[in-house]
């Protein structure tokens, strides 16, 4: 067979679409027909009695197509799940006997029966027990397909994230009150088109001002002053001010906002209520003297007199240390989670000042000697939030690329129609 790609236009179809739905009184034409080839697809065929089947479940779950309209509708689909079927077995996508027989039972135990009721319940519409495992391995070679190449599409970018937060910040924003300082640029009067855009300059050069004036409300121009807000619920502010204030973190300055008003630059100084949940993560080094030494706190007590002294903290955790993983590398731990730790080295690693040496910290491994190099606040419900928009965002882009990826398959394929009128 030419396997060259033919652009082929799908024939007319009313006689075969009768046939399909209502049955002709002719045995031998109805015999053709399901005995024919609706259409080849490389080198497969979709059979005219797999149409039929089809089409006749869509009727009966309530399609209301015309007979023309289904026919086409399911044609096309089986040619699309025949072109996926060959790539996941060109790719050696093949599920095993056990997945298919585990995957059956599921089905006949969620429908309360046991195998043999099942393939019963199974003839009554119309189909075997080998028929519908058949079904089975090929929906387990599809999700197969479909997860693989979604998972090399897959690409979520911070801007996608940004935006889909944006667009929920008053569900974001909910029992939250923010103090805010202002700086707004009065919308000119005549709202002409280069008054409005002076004023949007204008708003511009205040906010790099702003950015850097540590005394957010001394900067002003002209007109435009900066202003302490107070408190305000998140009910009492815009969605553009929401929209902006939940992608602050405390003593950061907004991009321009437009309003009604004017141009706004905003500075967020503090917040509360809501549900938030902070975390930290530290960059800590630590030298552990573990409960197995007889001496273990005289040990560490007198290790922790050398590092007040001067000596290297390094050296000392290599030497010295019972936890071999981190000793190697001079005690150090990298950046972590504190919830990762055990209670009492958390709260130490929390509170500890930067780049001093800690008092001695037992826990049931034994005696710490800790130094945190650094460490961050984490809003965790941004955080949630931020995870759950790109989960979101990723099953939205999957369903899409991959919808676009098997376009591609058919717009490759030799597909040659063989219905006849």
């Amino acid at each position: 067979m030419d396997m060259i790609k033919t652009k082929m236009t799908l024939p007319k179809l009313t006689l075969l679409a009768a046939l399909l739905v209502t049955g002709l009184n002719t045995s031998q034409a109805a015999d053709q027909a399901l005995n024919g080839i609706a259409a080849v697809v490389n080198q497969d065929v979709v059979l005219m009695a797999d149409v039929q089947q089809m089409a006749q479940r869509a009727r009966a779950s309530g399609n209301t197509d015309d007979a023309r309209t289904l026919f086409k509708k399911t044609l096309d689909d089986l040619i699309l799940e025949k072109l996926q079927l060959q790539e996941a077995k060109r790719q050696g996508i093949n599920p095993s006997e056990a997945q298919i027989n585990q995957s059956t039972l599921g089905v006949a135990t969620r429908n309360n029966m046991n195998l043999a009721s099942f393939a019963k319940a199974l003839a009554k519409e119309g189909m075997s027990l080998e028929g519908f495992k058949k079904n089975i391995a090929n929906q387990i070679m599809l999700s197969t397909l479909k997860r693989r190449q979604s998972e090399q599409q897959t690409n979520t970018s911070d801007q996608d994230i940004g935006d889909l937060i944006s667009s929920e910040s008053q569900q974001v924003s909910e029992g939250f009150s923010y103090r805010i300082q202002d700086i707004l640029v009065p919308a000119p009067q005549p709202l002409a088109s280069a008054n409005f855009a002076q004023a949007s300059r204008s708003a511009a050069q205040l906010r790099k001002l702003a950015l850097t004036n540590k005394d957010f409300l001394s900067v002003k121009s002209g007109n435009s002053t900066a202003v302490d807000l107070g408190w305000k619920e998140a009910s009492q502010l815009s969605f553009a001010y929401l929209k902006e204030l939940n992608n602050l973190e405390i003593g950061q300055v907004s991009d321009v906002i437009q309003d009604a008003r004017g141009f706004h630059v905003l500075k967020l100084i503090e917040k509360r209520g809501g549900t938030t949940e902070k975390s930290y993560d530290v960059h800590v080094r630590h030298i552990l003297i573990s409960n197995d030494d007889a001496n273990a706190k005289s040990k560490a007590t007198q290790l922790q007199q050398q590092l007040k002294q001067g000596a290297d903290f390094a050296t000392l955790a290599k030497i010295n240390s019972a936890d071999k993983g981190s000793a190697i590398n001079g005690g150090d731990l990298g950046w972590s989670d504190t919830r990762k730790y055990v209670p009492e080295f958390a709260q130490a690693a929390q509170t500890q000042p930067l780049n001093t040496v800690s008092p001695l910290i037992e826990t049931k491994f034994g005696y710490h000697i800790i130094e945190v190099l650094d460490r961050k606040e984490t809003d965790n419900n941004k955080k949630q939030l931020e995870d759950r928009a790109r989960k979101a965002i990723a099953a939205r882009n999957k369903t899409s690329d991959y919808d676009a990826w098997v376009e591609n398959l058919r717009t490759n394929a030799f597909i040659d129609y063989r219905v006849k009128p």
